[in-house]
């Protein structure tokens, strides 16, 4: 067999009970932690575009839409619920972009439909999350220097896979639904700091959903997506990277999942944590204020993404700028959903720490002798002469499993996110029904209990 029907067979042999504990455990937090980013998603101007978007569609009442409700298609509902997952940049990260928004919404609209189990859901996102992971881990992010997003464009396959397995699609059926797939996968980095971004998400969750389905009803697609030369592999994401039989024979050997996803503190691109986190432990260790700063200057990779706008002028910008964001956090001692927002963006006092903000860009051949691994230092000169540095890796961010942020405040975190859309008496319940999703006996029973208003 080729790499791409190893792969499949994989996908149909892997049963919960091959998926190490640790794996489950992680998939179940990072799960629960989305559906409280989804609730929140509803209520932001993209929410409320993408769900008056789906109505106006129609479609078969198949599954529903968080909180409103409404019911629509599978992959309109799919299409909300992931577009509002990723409304914020709060849902999880690490490995290939932002894992569990590429995954989870689809899946609970096909679980809706099919009166899937929690138990059935979270087999098919390891298992899906594991493919995903697999390209990036190969990949490196390879694929950015084409200006390609992760999450849209290895998220699809992803998806797909985690698709095929809840739906009980055999090996020839998810080798079709990849390669409808391969044929689906784009997502421009052009587009982070607009409402695109986090349809992205909703796109890649709508098209697992697709495909899956089309390939069930009998569609027919190229059989070698991942190693044809005009395939998925070498034309999105990088020709002569991969050794594609080794990655596909060593699926599972061992599982990623518990390993790769890091829950967010801060609702913002994934760069800027580590950058936070250093801050605050400098703030925290140093005992100083905005007031006390005189400059501060902050390392950044030549392909950093959260240089992509010096001097943002709206919100969803803001998530992707170093300078804001360490601004916003000397001056408030904080980041939150807050801080992104049109009044912080034009706060006076932010738009003066802005300008004692500044990047310091490695060059690439710079960055070709730098390791990485511990971390890029931000340093803060303050007015009484003092620098101070800090400095933290992207294996130790709060949230990430070096760093675990631990379960009581993930349900913090939900409690906070859930209550910008549900009443505030189901909050509590919807908290009970959720934590533990293993135990959800009917997926279409417990959303229509607890995660609409």
């Amino acid at each position: 067999m080729g790499a791409t029907e190893t792969i499949a067979q994989w996908i149909v042999d892997t049963t919960y009970e091959d998926i190490p504990p640790d794996a489950i455990r992680v998939a179940n937090e990072s799960c629960f932690d989305l559906l409280g980013v989804i609730l929140a998603g509803s209520v932001q101007p993209v929410g409320d575009i993408i769900q008056n978007y789906v109505n106006d569609l129609g479609g078969n009442p198949e599954a529903t839409v968080l909180s409103t409700g409404d019911k629509t298609s599978l992959p309109n509902a799919a299409l909300a619920n992931g577009t509002m997952g990723h409304a914020l940049d709060y849902d999880d990260f690490g490995g290939f972009g932002h894992p569990t928004v590429a995954i989870f919404p689809a899946l609970l609209a096909l679980g809706e439909k099919l009166g899937s189990t929690g138990r059935d859901l979270l087999e098919a996102y390891v298992v899906g999350c594991e493919i995903g992971l697999a390209l990036q881990h190969t990949t490196k992010y390879n694929q950015m220097a084409k200006g390609f997003h992760a999450t849209a464009v290895i998220g699809r396959l992803a998806c797909t896979a985690a698709c095929c397995k809840l739906l009980g699609l055999d090996r020839d059926q998810t080798v079709t639904a990849l390669g409808i797939a391969g044929s689906m996968a784009s997502g421009l980095i052009h587009n982070f700091g607009t409402m695109t971004k986090p349809l992205h998400a909703g796109l890649v969750c709508r098209d697992g959903v697709t495909a899956s389905q089309l390939a069930q009803r009998g569609l027919t697609s190229g059989q070698q997506v991942l190693e044809h030369p005009l395939g998925y592999t070498s034309t999105i994401l990088g020709e002569g990277i991969y050794d594609l039989n080794e990655m596909a024979e060593n699926m599972g050997k061992p599982f990623r999942v518990q390993d790769a996803l890091m829950i967010k503190k801060y609702p913002c691109c994934g760069g800027n944590h580590a950058m936070l986190d250093s801050l605050f432990s400098l703030m925290r260790e140093h005992d100083f204020t905005y007031d006390d700063v005189e400059e501060a200057e902050v390392d950044q990779s030549f392909l950093s993404i959260v240089m992509l706008y010096e001097e943002p002028d709206d919100e969803l910008k803001g998530k992707f700028s170093a300078k804001y964001n360490v601004a916003a956090a000397l001056v408030d001692g904080e980041v939150s959903i807050p801080t992104f927002s049109q009044d912080k963006i034009d706060d006076p006092q932010i738009q003066e720490a802005m300008g004692k903000v500044r990047n310091r860009v490695m060059a690439k051949a710079e960055e070709g002798l730098t390791d990485h691994a511990g971390g890029l230092p931000i340093r803060i000169k303050l007015k009484d002469g003092r620098v101070v540095e800090h400095r933290t890796a992207r294996t130790n961010i709060l949230g990430a499993q070096g760093n675990p942020w631990g379960f009581e405040n993930i349900k913090s975190k939900f409690q906070v996110n859930a209550g910008m859309a549900l009443p505030e008496d189901r909050v509590d319940g919807t908290i009970d029904a959720w934590t533990d999703i293993t135990q959800v006996a009917d997926l279409a029973e417990t959303i229509q209990r607890t995660l609409v208003r």
